[in-house]
């Protein structure tokens, strides 16, 4: 709290006061880009990363349109883990059927939380759930942008995703998306 101007601060209130400068961050080197803490419109951002830069028309619109296919394949890769774990128990209740009509009668064997825990499936589930979660995150750094079309595009592809996607999905957790 000590390199914020708490003062400046408490004027958010009034619409006449310039938001893009009424934080000092003379401490933090932003390489002569001021980010902006409202919503606007502007053609220059810097989106997640220094490397990804517009400085134009045509550059905010490629990066829109990559924001939107990497919302929609978000989407997808909850669909696909999705898939996996009911691919998962599908397997299970056939084996737990088959050897509740056999004639020998026996017994399905439970696996152990070690075997569980190595399993090929956990693996790749974890792999995924991490692939998931820093997606979700960079999704949410791009947003932090304010820049409306950043936002829309983002949007966008979250809705067009989940149109297409979220109709096949087997269950729908309506924290998931709270990383």
């Amino acid at each position: 709290m000590s390199h914020h101007d708490h003062d400046a601060m408490s004027s958010t209130m009034n619409p006449h006061v310039d938001h893009t400068t009424s934080m000092d961050h003379s401490g933090h080197d932003h390489s002569g880009h001021q980010m902006m803490m409202i919503m606007h419109s502007g053609l220059k951002e810097i989106i997640v990363f220094p490397g990804w830069k517009t400085n134009n028309l045509i550059e905010l619109l490629v990066s829109c349109i990559a924001l939107m296919i990497i919302a929609i394949l978000y989407e997808a890769l909850k669909l696909f883990r999705d898939r996996i774990t009911a691919s998962k128990l599908v397997k299970r209740h056939k084996v737990e059927m088959e050897s509740s009509t056999s004639k020998t009668q026996c017994s399905t064997k439970q696996q152990s939380y070690k075997e569980k825990l190595l399993s090929t499936e956990h693996f790749i589930q974890t792999i995924l759930h991490v692939i998931q979660f820093t997606i979700s995150y960079f999704i949410m750094l791009a947003f932090m942008t304010y820049n409306y079309w950043l936002c829309l595009s983002i949007l966008i592809g979250i809705g067009i995703g989940f149109f297409f996607f979220g109709v096949r999905r087997t269950k729908i957790d309506l924290n998931e998306d709270c990383h």
